[in-house]
Protein backbone atom coordinates (compact mmCIF):
# COMPACT_ATOMS: atom_id res chain seq x y z
CA UNK A 1 0.00 0.00 0.00
CA UNK A 2 1.15 3.55 -0.71
CA UNK A 3 1.70 5.96 2.20
CA UNK A 4 -1.13 8.14 3.51
CA UNK A 5 -0.10 11.59 4.76
CA UNK A 6 -2.71 13.17 7.03
CA UNK A 7 -2.39 16.95 7.31
CA UNK A 8 -3.58 18.25 10.68
CA UNK A 9 -4.18 21.85 11.74
CA UNK A 10 -4.66 23.57 15.08
CA UNK A 11 -8.03 22.40 16.47
CA UNK A 12 -8.27 19.56 13.93
CA UNK A 13 -11.46 17.51 14.03
CA UNK A 14 -9.98 14.29 15.35
CA UNK A 15 -13.12 12.17 14.83
CA UNK A 16 -12.97 12.80 11.08
CA UNK A 17 -9.75 10.87 10.63
CA UNK A 18 -10.06 8.40 13.53
CA UNK A 19 -11.38 5.46 11.44
CA UNK A 20 -8.75 6.10 8.79
CA UNK A 21 -5.77 6.56 11.10
CA UNK A 22 -6.70 4.09 13.83
CA UNK A 23 -8.36 1.27 11.95
CA UNK A 24 -6.29 1.88 8.83
CA UNK A 25 -3.07 1.25 10.69
CA UNK A 26 -4.30 -1.37 13.18
CA UNK A 27 -6.43 -3.51 10.85
CA UNK A 28 -4.86 -2.93 7.45
CA UNK A 29 -1.23 -2.01 8.28
CA UNK A 30 -1.57 1.27 6.39
CA UNK A 31 1.51 3.50 6.34
CA UNK A 32 -0.05 6.52 8.09
CA UNK A 33 2.06 9.69 8.40
CA UNK A 34 1.14 12.99 10.02
CA UNK A 35 2.13 16.52 9.07
CA UNK A 36 0.79 20.04 9.49
CA UNK A 37 1.06 23.15 7.32
CA UNK A 38 3.87 24.64 9.40
CA UNK A 39 4.98 21.69 11.55
CA UNK A 40 5.07 21.69 15.33
CA UNK A 41 2.70 20.85 18.18
CA UNK A 42 -1.09 20.86 17.78
CA UNK A 43 -4.19 20.31 19.89
CA UNK A 44 -7.29 18.65 18.47
CA UNK A 45 -10.88 19.80 18.91
CA UNK A 46 -11.23 17.18 21.67
CA UNK A 47 -8.10 18.44 23.46
CA UNK A 48 -5.72 15.70 22.31
CA UNK A 49 -2.20 17.11 22.19
CA UNK A 50 0.09 16.11 19.34
CA UNK A 51 3.64 16.80 20.51
CA UNK A 52 5.16 17.39 17.08
CA UNK A 53 4.37 17.21 13.38
CA UNK A 54 6.60 17.59 10.38
CA UNK A 55 5.94 20.54 8.05
CA UNK A 56 3.87 19.34 5.10
CA UNK A 57 5.52 19.07 1.71
CA UNK A 58 3.92 17.41 -1.28
CA UNK A 59 4.94 13.75 -1.36
CA UNK A 60 6.04 11.99 -4.52
CA UNK A 61 3.49 9.20 -4.07
CA UNK A 62 0.50 8.13 -2.02
CA UNK A 63 -2.54 9.90 -0.66
CA UNK A 64 -2.66 13.33 0.97
CA UNK A 65 -5.54 13.82 3.42
CA UNK A 66 -6.59 17.23 4.73
CA UNK A 67 -8.39 16.77 8.04
CA UNK A 68 -11.14 19.25 8.79
CA UNK A 69 -11.02 21.82 11.56
CA UNK A 70 -12.07 25.37 12.29
CA UNK A 71 -8.87 26.91 10.91
CA UNK A 72 -10.02 26.15 7.34
CA UNK A 73 -13.10 28.33 7.91
CA UNK A 74 -11.08 31.25 9.27
CA UNK A 75 -8.95 34.04 7.88
CA UNK A 76 -5.99 32.30 9.59
CA UNK A 77 -6.12 29.34 7.17
CA UNK A 78 -2.71 28.55 5.68
CA UNK A 79 -2.53 28.53 1.89
CA UNK A 80 -2.09 24.90 0.83
CA UNK A 81 -2.82 25.52 -2.87
CA UNK A 82 0.66 25.16 -4.31
CA UNK A 83 1.51 22.06 -2.26
CA UNK A 84 -1.81 20.37 -3.12
CA UNK A 85 -1.43 21.09 -6.83
CA UNK A 86 2.13 19.73 -6.64
CA UNK A 87 0.87 16.54 -4.94
CA UNK A 88 -1.65 16.04 -7.77
CA UNK A 89 1.08 16.70 -10.36
CA UNK A 90 3.23 14.07 -8.62
CA UNK A 91 0.41 11.54 -9.11
CA UNK A 92 -0.92 11.59 -5.56
CA UNK A 93 -4.58 11.33 -4.67
CA UNK A 94 -5.68 14.34 -2.61
CA UNK A 95 -8.54 14.01 -0.11
CA UNK A 96 -10.41 16.41 2.15
CA UNK A 97 -13.13 15.89 4.74
CA UNK A 98 -15.39 18.62 6.16
CA UNK A 99 -13.39 21.86 6.38
CA UNK A 100 -10.51 19.99 4.72
CA UNK A 101 -12.42 20.36 1.44
CA UNK A 102 -11.91 24.14 1.57
CA UNK A 103 -8.15 24.06 0.77
CA UNK A 104 -8.93 21.71 -2.14
CA UNK A 105 -11.50 24.21 -3.45
CA UNK A 106 -9.08 27.12 -2.98
CA UNK A 107 -6.45 25.19 -4.97
CA UNK A 108 -8.92 24.76 -7.85
CA UNK A 109 -8.94 20.97 -7.43
CA UNK A 110 -12.75 20.80 -7.19
CA UNK A 111 -13.57 22.96 -10.20
CA UNK A 112 -13.86 20.08 -12.69
CA UNK A 113 -14.53 16.92 -10.65
CA UNK A 114 -17.51 15.48 -8.80
CA UNK A 115 -17.15 16.34 -5.11
CA UNK A 116 -19.03 16.85 -1.88
CA UNK A 117 -18.56 18.80 1.35
CA UNK A 118 -20.68 20.06 4.23
CA UNK A 119 -23.38 21.86 2.20
CA UNK A 120 -23.92 23.15 -1.35
CA UNK A 121 -23.02 26.77 -0.44
CA UNK A 122 -20.23 25.92 2.03
CA UNK A 123 -17.36 25.97 -0.46
CA UNK A 124 -18.64 29.03 -2.35
CA UNK A 125 -18.67 31.01 0.91
CA UNK A 126 -15.19 29.95 2.05
CA UNK A 127 -13.17 29.52 -1.14
CA UNK A 128 -12.99 32.64 -3.31
CA UNK A 129 -12.58 31.61 -6.92
CA UNK A 130 -14.28 28.21 -6.46
CA UNK A 131 -16.11 27.42 -9.70
CA UNK A 132 -17.06 23.79 -9.15
CA UNK A 133 -20.66 24.21 -7.95
CA UNK A 134 -22.00 22.39 -11.03
CA UNK A 135 -20.03 19.30 -9.97
CA UNK A 136 -21.13 19.38 -6.32
CA UNK A 137 -22.90 16.24 -5.04
CA UNK A 138 -25.13 16.78 -2.01
CA UNK A 139 -24.65 13.33 -0.49
CA UNK A 140 -23.97 11.89 2.97
CA UNK A 141 -20.99 9.72 1.96
CA UNK A 142 -17.53 10.29 0.52
CA UNK A 143 -17.11 10.98 -3.19
CA UNK A 144 -14.15 10.05 -5.38
CA UNK A 145 -13.50 11.39 -8.86
CA UNK A 146 -10.09 10.57 -10.28
CA UNK A 147 -7.35 11.86 -8.00
CA UNK A 148 -9.73 13.71 -5.64
CA UNK A 149 -11.70 12.38 -2.66
CA UNK A 150 -14.09 14.55 -0.63
CA UNK A 151 -16.49 13.96 2.24
CA UNK A 152 -18.84 15.88 4.53
CA UNK A 153 -18.08 15.94 8.26
CA UNK A 154 -20.35 13.02 9.26
CA UNK A 155 -18.80 10.58 6.75
CA UNK A 156 -15.50 9.42 8.30
CA UNK A 157 -16.17 5.72 7.59
CA UNK A 158 -16.83 6.02 3.84
CA UNK A 159 -14.00 8.58 3.66
CA UNK A 160 -11.60 6.12 5.30
CA UNK A 161 -12.62 3.38 2.86
CA UNK A 162 -12.08 5.62 -0.19
CA UNK A 163 -8.68 6.78 1.07
CA UNK A 164 -7.56 3.24 1.88
CA UNK A 165 -8.64 2.04 -1.59
CA UNK A 166 -6.76 4.97 -3.17
CA UNK A 167 -3.67 3.88 -1.23
CA UNK A 168 -3.98 0.39 -2.69
CA UNK A 169 -6.10 -1.64 -0.27
CA UNK A 170 -8.40 -4.10 -2.02
CA UNK A 171 -11.94 -2.64 -2.23
CA UNK A 172 -13.50 -5.65 -0.50
CA UNK A 173 -11.19 -5.18 2.50
CA UNK A 174 -11.64 -1.40 2.61
CA UNK A 175 -15.43 -1.67 2.55
CA UNK A 176 -15.30 -3.78 5.71
CA UNK A 177 -14.60 -0.62 7.72
CA UNK A 178 -17.82 1.31 6.94
CA UNK A 179 -19.82 -1.92 7.10
CA UNK A 180 -18.45 -2.66 10.57
CA UNK A 181 -19.09 0.87 11.85
CA UNK A 182 -22.60 0.95 10.36
CA UNK A 183 -23.74 -2.15 12.26
CA UNK A 184 -24.40 -0.06 15.35
CA UNK A 185 -27.02 1.94 13.45
CA UNK A 186 -29.01 -0.96 12.01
Amino acid sequence: MQPITIVLSQGFSDWEIAPLAGAGRAFFSADIRFASPGGGALTSAAGLTVAATEPFTAPDTGVVVICGGPVWESTEAPDMSQALRRAIANGCVVAGICGGTVPLAKAGLLDHVAHTSNAPDYLAQLAPGYTGAAHYRDQPAACRDGHVITAPAPAPASFAAEVLMAAGLEPEAARQLPAMLAREHL
